[in-house]
């Protein structure tokens, strides 16, 4: 091997983070994601580290038949755990909504979706070849959606194409503000008009209780690796009877030469989806997270106390619903912002002043706006980082309440 050769191999050796053993960590993708946070699912993952691990006694040809590790189990309790009729493990939420979407909708068929949805829900769209049509929301500071215009809609796509929506799309809780809506009450006006709901449940699965009937949902995403301690890519696809023979039909296609067919495949899954360490992982973070979702109550008070705290700072606010019913926070942040036009590391000042504080998980580069989760801190963490916050304050002179 040549030197060159060793000096780029060198740099993948020994690698390192640490930031959850260093740091108060709020970034808002990782907060509902630590596995770490559980030794039972770290063990899990070492043990089946090696890439197709849970295949050794695939018997049946595909993940959700596996029964030795119990993945077959795993994949009825999660589905009976939200409360839905049939469950599939997914490389990620944004990969079972694509699937949804390729299941239910066809090219130029008209889907509806929400205006805070996620930017993988409108290249979802696209991907299949859909048009989509909004539904507004109030703009700031609460950017709340406008829930009853999803029959205003439903309608005018009715009227504009001759044909009704080929579904409906709803997120749970919107990745921006945090803000969570009323499921329910969609969920209710689709079925009156007979037409599929989907709810994205990244923000939500994993940290409340869900229930996909209760809701309305004929399906249900999920994000495993940014809600459920799960490691990443992780995901489900969950659908309700009706929607379920469609979401995971099984292949019928047959070589016109060979003959070969493969009716044990499902299409949408593309025959398997998380041969490894990371369904396990999944598989193993279900009792911590069956517990943990008791407490939802006690983190929305954690949530509303750390809001409370940093608009002590003269021109802090949070956007967003109020009260905050989300550990999700997005923070309107004037006077750091202004510090940030005269400091020498202009945006990036407050990242910084915030890691010699021992907490991170604000992006680098902002001061305008930023957001943070307190999903899974202790009260103690919660404190130290929101006086991290006060004392940045102080330092520079921002008055405070």
């Amino acid at each position: 091997m040549s030197m060159f050769d060793e000096r780029v191999l060198e740099k993948y050796k020994n690698l390192t983070r640490g930031i959850e053993e260093r740091m108060i960590n709020l970034h808002p993708i990782q907060s509902g994601g630590r596995a770490g946070d559980y030794p039972g699912v770290v063990q899990a993952v070492l043990r089946f580290v090696d890439g197709y691990s849970v295949c050794d006694f695939c018997m049946k040809g595909r993940l959700d038949l596996i029964e030795s590790p119990p993945l077959c189990d795993f994949h009825k309790d999660i589905a009976t755990f939200l409360d839905m009729d049939e469950a599939r493990l997914f490389p990620g939420c944004r990969q079972a909504q694509y699937a949804a979407f390729h299941a239910l909708v066809k090219p130029e068929d008209t889907i509806i979706i929400d205006s805070l949805a996620h930017y993988s829900t409108y290249l979802s769209a696209e991907r299949v070849g859909a048009n989509i049509v909004e539904v507004p929301h109030s703009g700031y500071p609460d950017f709340d959606l406008f829930l009853d215009v999803y029959t205003e809609k439903i309608e005018e796509v009715k009227k504009e194409t001759g044909k009704w929506p080929a579904l409906a799309f709803l997120t749970h809780v919107d990745y921006n503000y945090g803000n969570v809506f009323d499921a329910k009450s969609v969920g209710k006006i689709l079925h009156d008009y007979g037409i599929p709901f989907v709810l994205n449940g990244a923000y939500t699965i994993g940290r409340m209780p869900v229930s996909g009937k209760d809701l309305g949902a004929d399906v249900l995403t999920a994000s495993l690796h940014k809600s459920f301690a799960s490691p990443a890519p992780s995901g489900l696809l969950l659908a309700n009877e009706g929607y379920a023979d469609v979401v995971f039909k099984s292949s019928s296609m047959r070589g016109p030469w060979s003959g070969r067919n493969f009716g044990n495949k499902e299409v949408e899954t593309l025959g398997c989806t998380l041969p490894g360490c990371v369904a396990i992982g999944a598989m193993a973070a279900f009792p911590y997270v069956a517990e943990r979702i008791k407490h939802w109550g006690e983190e929305v008070k954690k949530a509303r106390y750390f809001i409370e705290q940093l608009e002590r700072i003269r021109g802090i606010k949070q956007l967003g619903q109020r009260p905050h019913n989300h550990d999700l926070i997005h923070f309107e942040s004037e006077p750091f912002f202004e510090i940030s036009k005269n400091h020498p590391r202009k945006g990036f000042f407050l990242y910084e002043e915030l890691r010699e504080r021992g907490v991170t998980g604000v992006q680098p580069g902002l001061s305008t706006a930023f957001k943070v989760s307190t999903y899974g801190k202790k009260w103690d963490q919660i404190k130290l980082a929101a006086e991290a916050f006060l004392d940045i304050a102080q330092k520079h002179n921002i008055p405070l309440y």
